[in-house]
């Protein structure tokens, strides 16, 4: 039954993925900046950046409570699966290396990479005593948090 819960929770993590890149936009706009959209459904570059950096650090958070990914299937797999994206980072890539933007096409995947990473160890650190309180024996805890 474990499936069932991280299907809807990955719907869950889209439509949270959709709200944020949309108000994102939004906020852009609202700033008078250029928003390169193709398609209103399609995010903006650092729509996704965002949104990955965001659930790299929400993962590392979720880790560091329970001890493992495996540990909590429905958040990591099912919300945060749904809400990271790397198929819409690996498009909004080819669209500007097809572009001519060979410099931005190499430069926003690795720096979104290289954030993702640091954000998540941000989060495996970030929860301190309180959260691993809650996770009595988390190994993760143990080994981050003293």
């Amino acid at each position: 039954m474990t499936w069932l819960w991280v299907m809807l929770a990955g719907g869950v993590g889209s439509v949270l993925r959709y709200l944020l890149v949309l108000g994102h936009e939004a906020f852009l706009r609202s700033r008078r900046r250029p928003v390169s959209v193709d398609d209103e459904t399609l995010p903006t570059v650092t729509g996704t950046f965002v949104v990955n950096v965001v659930g790299a650090l929400v993962m590392g958070v979720v880790i560091a409570a329970t001890g493992a990914m495996e540990a909590q299937p429905v958040l990591t797999t099912g919300l945060l699966g749904g809400f990271t994206t790397f198929s819409a980072a690996s498009l909004e890539t080819a669209r500007d290396w097809r572009a001519g933007r060979r410099l931005r096409g190499i430069l926003v995947p690795v720096a979104m990479m290289v954030a993702c990473v640091l954000a998540f160890w941000v989060g495996l650190m970030a929860p301190g005593p309180a959260v691993c309180a809650v996770a009595a024996g988390s190994p993760v805890c143990t080994l981050f948090v003293r």
